[in-house]
């Protein structure tokens, strides 16, 4: 049995939202707009959702996670240190342009000190990746990386928005880019990619 990753993009920003699955079970990982299209979309996988993990708070990531959890009562875990700016969404929201508001969920766990998730007896590793957001994380699942905006194929994360630090996110960078060579990266925004080697050396390069 293989895991399989399942993503749509949805938004004005354009936010990958992925439904991760093995064996008849699957996690929603950054469900970020439109719940109707991604429910649809995600229910064609045919298997049972059973937790919501965010790689972080940020606006464009959680506009549709609370509806998920409302209908199919789900756990919502994503790291303390972005709590905060969950809580912001709708200022920050405004601040960018977009109008109207999203419900804000309540974070039933913090991925703080826990390093494993377990997706019917699969495990995924939940690395803390500071630097486009204090609480960022990535997920590793057998040679997979969901990774949040920390990086993209040809760019690096922002650290202009709020919780952004420069020196935190190459720290994050340079752990990626070193432990994860070969990995299929699946981002926040863009294409899913191979961190190929050539690759690495450009990113590095922008740090």
């Amino acid at each position: 049995m293989q895991v399989k990753i399942r993503y749509l993009t949805v938004g004005t920003w354009k936010e990958n939202a992925y439904l991760v699955e093995y064996n008849n079970e699957s996690v929603l990982i950054d469900p970020g707009d439109s719940f109707e299209e991604l429910d649809k979309y995600f229910k064609e996988v045919n298997s049972k959702y059973i937790a919501i993990l965010n790689t972080h708070g940020h606006f464009d990531h959680i506009g549709a996670v609370d509806a998920f959890k409302v209908k199919y009562d789900l756990p919502f875990y994503m790291h303390s240190k972005d709590k905060n700016i969950l809580y912001q969404s709708n200022l920050l929201r405004k601040f960018a342009g977009e109008t109207g508001h999203i419900k804000i969920p309540s974070i039933d766990c913090f991925l703080d000190a826990q390093k494993i998730f377990k997706l019917n007896g699969k495990q995924i590793l939940i690395h803390h990746t500071p630097g486009h957001s204090n609480g960022s994380v990535c997920f590793e699942i057998d040679n997979m990386l969901l990774s949040g905006d920390i990086l993209f194929k040809d760019s690096i994360g922002r650290t202009d928005l709020p919780g952004g630090n420069k020196s935190l996110l190459d720290q994050s960078l340079l752990f990626i880019l070193d432990k994860f060579e070969g990995y299929q990266i699946y981002p926040g925004h863009g294409i899913p990619f191979v961190l190929s080697q050539d690759i690495i050396c450009n990113l590095k390069a922008l740090i």
